[in-house]
């Protein structure tokens, strides 16, 4: 019953969002934005400076053959810890009661919940990169790859990323519960 009510909402925040947020052209920055203090955007570079500590190579495995590559980036749940949430001191752990949408420019998206990412809760690893395989991103995997070691399957490895939506996971509860 717990994993029908989080596959719900999943798919009702997916679909508020593609009916709110349009599918856009590839861009050279990353933006985030969503429930937020204020909305943020980074390009490569930025990011690279900004997040320079945790900046590191990983090996993931991708490709219709499955083969084994090593990339550059940062995590991506450094990058929402370097954004300020809107959070209410009222709700218990309410951070980790966040959902992250990461999408590509063909509007291709991407889910998980912020505990899952937490090394405290799923501890789910998924990078943001900008170079694989010794080389950077060019054409359509422009500007961001998503990769998630972690998961056993692929299925949340895309190209192309260009946002970051960060959702309140109460305020959409509660938007289900009273049935709008």
């Amino acid at each position: 019953m717990r994993l029908l009510l989080k596959s719900v909402v999943f798919c009702v925040v997916a679909c508020t969002i593609a009916r709110t947020v349009p599918a856009q052209e590839p861009a050279a920055v990353l933006s985030v934005r969503g429930d937020l203090q204020k909305p943020v955007q980074w390009s490569a570079d930025e990011l690279k400076s900004k997040f320079a500590a945790q900046v590191k190579e990983i090996k993931f495995m991708g490709g219709m053959d499955k083969s084994t590559h090593v990339g550059t980036g940062v995590p991506l749940l450094a990058l929402i810890q370097g954004v300020a949430l809107k959070t209410d001191s009222a709700v218990k752990h309410h951070d980790l009661k966040f959902l992250v949408v990461v999408e590509a420019h063909d509007g291709y998206r991407v889910m998980f919940s912020l505990a899952e990412l937490m090394p405290q809760g799923g501890n789910a690893e998924a990078w943001l990169l900008w170079n694989v395989d010794g080389k950077p991103l060019s054409g359509k995997e422009l500007p961001f790859r998503l990769v998630v070691p972690t998961d056993k399957a692929g299925d949340r490895a895309i190209f192309g990323v260009t946002q970051i939506l960060l959702a309140d996971g109460v305020k959409v509860a509660n938007q289900l519960k009273a049935g709008q």
